[in-house]
């Protein structure tokens, strides 16, 4: 029997409740620290845009996947499929007058419909920064030690950071058709390396026998700087922009051993991201216990020209639910009371968690039907306790949610009496005789 279609999710998405959203919060915290620590400062734009925003940063197959919908003047808008648009807009507009370089944060959710893969995601929290204003080499190693040492605040330690450059894909594949390139390039973001090779065994003729040999070992070209050297071998194939590509690379290596991070970083000349706003270098991270990426990002210096404020800029992501699954953690604990208490002591219950609360405790409380006499009168109590018989309202017995630190009932008992906690007891008695509490 088919499920009500009302109590499923839509296809591509997750509920998330009780510790998985602690789960959550922690590591949000986490990266929202490490960013802060580099001098970077949270923003907030709106889940909906217009689609002609995203028309400046996405490719075609891209926009297609947007999730759209109209306004009531007949605009199309669009749920935001990524945040790095939206924050060009929002720098060549409201942000216009502010300093440079802008050092940006976020943790916002976006949406595109689901591609052939079953495991994609339809809504992704994507945790990101963003550098505007600022075209050095070491503003590219920023983004990759800050990944690094995001990662590593949330106690990895077996991940690895691809690193490549769309420039030196580009010039290399400059040298053959445009019909040829354009498979090469979806190959490359799609990581299909049999569609690639086939491809480039079809460029067939003999003058082009030694650069077919170049892009058939483009792909493969992965390690530490003895990989460059050989990227800058092949680029004597290609034009001047290879070998510049290649320089860009090797300045962005130099300043990540200087920030320490460079045994976590690899370098990968295959490395093709699938946003067409992308210019220089670029870079994704892997944990070993998965095997999808965990963050991406990479240089996009001509994005802000299409918004009217032409700067250079480099940014990064991470993925916060892919982190969820790659991030152990304890079971979360919580510092909260958990006070239940009769209907006649519900005056001094609920008085007595107003001061905690004040005194920054967290505390839940919950009516607790013991007896007969104290259910009389009670609408929603059961009717054999002498109430109106709606079933669930109260509990048969003392309720504790999880996670709790410290549990208490405070019982009718010739007056008011806190039991189950010896502290909670001293407190309570103290709050009775309108004493201060002890912190």
């Amino acid at each position: 029997m088919m499920m009500k279609r009302f109590l499923e999710r839509p296809r591509g998405t997750r509920d998330f409740a009780l510790s998985e959203m602690q789960h959550r919060a922690a590591i949000e915290r986490a990266l929202q620290k490490e960013f802060g620590q580099w001098g970077y400062q949270p923003i907030e734009t709106p889940m909906l845009e217009y689609a002609a925003t995203f028309a400046k940063g996405l490719h075609e197959g891209e926009e297609e996947r947007m999730y759209r919908l109209f306004d009531a003047a007949g605009q199309t808008l669009a749920l935001r499929p990524e945040m790095t648009t939206p924050v060009a807009r929002l720098a060549a507009t409201v942000l216009s007058e502010e300093p440079l370089p802008l050092r940006l944060c976020y943790s916002a959710k976006t949406y595109r419909e689901q591609g052939p893969l079953a495991h994609e995601a339809a809504e992704v929290t994507q945790v990101g920064v963003e550098l505007l204003g600022d075209d050095s080499a070491d503003a590219d190693a920023e983004m990759i030690a800050m990944m690094v040492g995001g990662l590593a605040r949330l106690g990895l330690s077996e991940f690895r950071i691809a690193l490549g450059h769309v420039g030196y894909v580009s010039a290399m594949l400059d040298q053959v058709g445009r019909k040829a390139r354009e498979l090469l390039v979806g190959a490359l973001m799609e990581r299909d390396l049999v569609t690639y090779e086939r491809t480039v065994r079809g460029i067939s003729s003999e003058s082009e026998s030694d650069l077919c040999s170049a892009l058939l070992e483009l792909p493969h070209i992965r390690g530490g700087r003895e990989a460059l050297q050989r990227a800058r071998v092949l680029s004597q194939s290609g034009d001047n922009a290879a070998r510049m590509a290649c320089d860009d690379m090797f300045d962005v290596w130099q300043a990540l051993c200087e920030h320490g991070v460079e045994r976590y970083v690899q370098f990968d000349l295959g490395l093709y991201p699938n946003h067409d706003y992308y210019t220089g270098v670029v870079m994704e991270g892997y944990v070993d216990r998965l095997g999808q990426r965990i963050c991406y990002g990479g240089r996009y210096d001509h994005l802000l020209a299409k918004f009217g404020r032409p700067l250079p800029a480099t940014g990064c992501v991470l993925h916060l639910e892919r982190l969820q699954d790659a991030v152990e953690v304890s079971a979360p604990t919580r510092d909260l009371i958990a006070l239940s208490y009769e209907p006649a002591c519900r005056a001094d219950a609920l008085g007595f968690a107003r001061e905690l609360r004040s005194r920054g405790y967290q505390v839940a409380t919950t009516l607790y039907l013991a007896d007969e006499d104290s259910a009389k009168g009670l609408k929603g109590a059961p009717e054999e306790l002498g109430g109106s018989g709606t079933q669930g309202r109260y509990p048969a017995a003392p309720v504790a949610p999880r996670g709790v630190s410290r549990s208490a009932m405070i019982w009718d008992r010739s007056g008011p009496t806190l039991q189950g906690d010896a502290l909670l007891a001293e407190m309570f008695a103290q709050f009775q005789d309108r004493r201060p509490m002890p912190c």
